[in-house]
This record gives structure tokens, sequence and C-alpha cells, in this order.
């Protein structure tokens, strides 16, 4: 993938001058060539607003005079839908996160790491390079930026989610809720008696599919507010039978490289490019000439997405990988083998693409289990 030729304009707001010289003085360094405008007054910045035509990142202390910065960082992204933002604090409480983990792209303590902004240069320019058209970039942020995602979204975020607090996050969750139970009950549990307990249905279900589920369900309804997309629902339901096969396979291959929970999660994620694909083709009639260019770009959405709303840089790593993977026909990662043989598992002539460049002779037993499952999940 070739980067587009642009200079980036990069916005530093600080009223701490020190910070801004060392600020700016960073992304001098590192962005050779870059536009950088730094202010020491949140209200000058905003009254320079209409002066710019556009903003590629935006960096903002939390504790200003008269704004703090999850305030202009709202204004900005109303303006710039697609503007990485970062917002610098030194109180990373819970309390100060929690506001500003829905807001920011990027969260960055005092004093800051010069490798944290690296990951946001790094971001930037994995963004500019993707093959995406300005239309579905603005259709994107609209549907999944601009709506400010729900808190317990940006929460789910967090693989590592133990049993109790994903209790109590959706003890007020009544559709997750209902979503949960009927799943518990269904054929795929099995179990003897109907269970309406929150308790029991994440425990039959497990953490790690429970998060997929709620990822699903947010984003589903986030594209279902906007636009009226026949298949949504049956999409999700897809996901989640891709969700569910993944999870066995992985316990199955006793694969130790291979990090269950963490790969449950980015299937779940892939689902931001499943429905963004059926944006893309709501806004634009542009066809993609093959099954393969056209699940790339698939890729190329969730990786955009997963990134402007914040998602840390080990999942976004991940979806880069499936892409590179792709492109190149090759990869030495199991996780990323395993992820392109389930996602792609209702696109036929992908799957055997898959199947005949990453699965040898060695992987027969890994194959025959997928066919075993592919068979239970997907008759």
């Amino acid at each position: 993938m070739s980067i587009k030729s642009q200079v980036p304009r990069i916005v530093l707001v600080d009223d701490d001058e020190l910070m801004l010289k060392s600020l700016h003085r960073h992304f001098k360094i590192s962005m050779e060539g870059a536009e950088i405008l730094t202010f020491s007054s949140p209200k000058q910045f905003i009254e320079s607003l209409d002066t710019l035509a556009s903003i590629d990142i935006l960096v903002s202390d939390y504790l200003m005079p008269s704004i703090n910065g999850v305030e202009l960082i709202n204004i900005v992204r109303r303006r710039y839908p697609q503007v990485l933002t970062v917002l610098l604090t030194g109180d990373t409480t819970g309390k100060v996160l929690c506001k500003s983990s829905i807001s920011a792209t990027f969260i960055v303590a005092k004093p800051f790491r010069r490798e944290e902004f690296d990951e946001v240069i790094t971001a930037f320019y994995r963004l500019n390079e993707l093959p995406l058209s300005e239309a579905i970039k603005r259709a994107l942020n609209e549907t999944f930026i601009e709506n400010e995602l729900p808190i317990l979204l940006s929460k789910i975020e967090d693989i590592d989610l133990d049993f109790h607090k994903l209790e109590a996050m959706l003890e007020q969750e009544v559709l997750i809720q209902a979503k949960l139970f009927h799943l518990c009950n269904s054929a795929y549990v099995g179990l003897s008696t109907k269970q309406y307990s929150l308790s029991t249905a994440i425990k039959t279900l497990g953490v790690d599919l429970v998060s997929a589920i709620i990822v699903s369900v947010c984003y589903h309804n986030m594209v279902a507010a906007r636009y009226d997309i026949a298949n949504c629902e049956q999409l999700s339901d897809i996901n989640f039978k891709k969700v569910k096969l993944l999870k066995e396979l992985v316990h199955k291959l006793h694969d130790g490289s291979i990090d269950s929970e963490r790969i449950v999660f980015l299937q779940s994620l892939l689902f931001l490019g499943e429905l963004g694909s059926e944006i893309a083709q709501l806004i634009t009639e542009s066809q993609c000439h093959s099954p393969q260019s056209c699940y790339i770009e698939k890729l190329h959405i969730a990786l955009y997405t997963a990134t402007l709303i914040g998602y840390e840089s080990a999942i976004t790593d991940q979806l880069y990988a499936l892409i590179n993977a792709l492109e190149m026909g090759s990869s030495d990662c199991n996780a990323t083998k395993l992820l392109l043989l389930i996602d792609t598992i209702t696109n036929k002539e992908v799957n055997q693409t898959v199947i005949n460049t990453f699965f040898d002779q060695k992987s027969q037993d890994w194959l025959e289990l997928f066919y075993e499952l592919r068979s239970k999940y997907f008759s």
C-alpha cells in the first residue's frame, strides 16, 4: 500500500508553554515537513477554526482555562470528523479516563513518553495510506465517531475484563441482557432448563463471548439507527457464529501461541468491517473487482474505524497484520492465519485462497477440525 502525498497539519493546544515547545520539537523531528500550529489558549484556537481547511492530528491538554480538552476535542471532531485526537492529562484517574475515552483517539499521561506519540504518528500514516474514498471515510465517521460511542463499548476494549466487572457493567443494559439470555437458552448451549440470571448467562457463555456480543450489539445498533440495512441482523448472527466457531476451534487446537480471548475479541471487531462495507455500498456506486478485493476493503474499513475509535495499538496492529498477510500471501502468525480462515468462511472463493496460501500438509489437523466445525455452525 502506498502512502498518499499530503502535508499533515498538526495542532497542539496547551496552556503550558514548556509542554507546547516539547511537543512541537517531537513532531518536528518525527514528521519532517508537517505543518505544526501551536496554541496556548483553547479560546484562541477555537476562534481560528474558520481559517483551517483541515486538521490531521489534534493534541490537547485536559485541564485548561475556560474549556477542557474533552470539550475541545468534541468541538473539533464535529467539524473535522477524520482527525486523530490526543488528550494529554496529568490525572489518569478512572473519572478522567471514563470521560475522555469516548472522545479521544489516544490518551497520553504527562509527562509523555516519545513512544506514545510514535503510535499516534504510525496510526496517521496507516489511515492515510488506506485506499478508502473520502465519502466512505466521512460516512464511517458520522456513524461510529460523531455519535459518541457508549461508555459501555469504550470500556469493553479492555479485553482483560473479569466476571464481576462485566456483570456490574451489564446490570442496566436491558437490550444486551435480552440478547445474552436468548443465546444462553438457545440450542447452541443446550441447557436443560431456561436461565434468566445475568450471572448464570455470563458464566455459561464465558467472558470473552459476552464481550464479543456486546461489541456486536453496540455496533449493530449504531448502524441501524442511521441506515436501513435489510440484512443487518443477519450479519450480526453470522458474526456470532464465527465467534463461536473460532472459540471452539482455538480450544481444541491447544496452541499456546494463540491468546483465545484476544482472538475472539478481534473476530467480533471485524464486524466493524462488515457493517462498514454495507454502508460503503449504500453511499457509493463503485464495485469491487473480485471477492478478494471486497474482503480486503472490509479489512481496510475495520482498521480505519477501529483506529479512529481509539482501540489500543495491540488490536489495530493485528488488524493491520491481516491486511499485510493477504496482500503479501504469507504470515508466520498462527492467530492471523486462524482469523483469516474463520472470517472468510462465508466467502468461499477467498476462504479457499486462504486455505491454499496459509495451510500446508503440516496443517491438516487444523483443517480437519475447521471442516468439522464449519459443517456444525454453517451447514
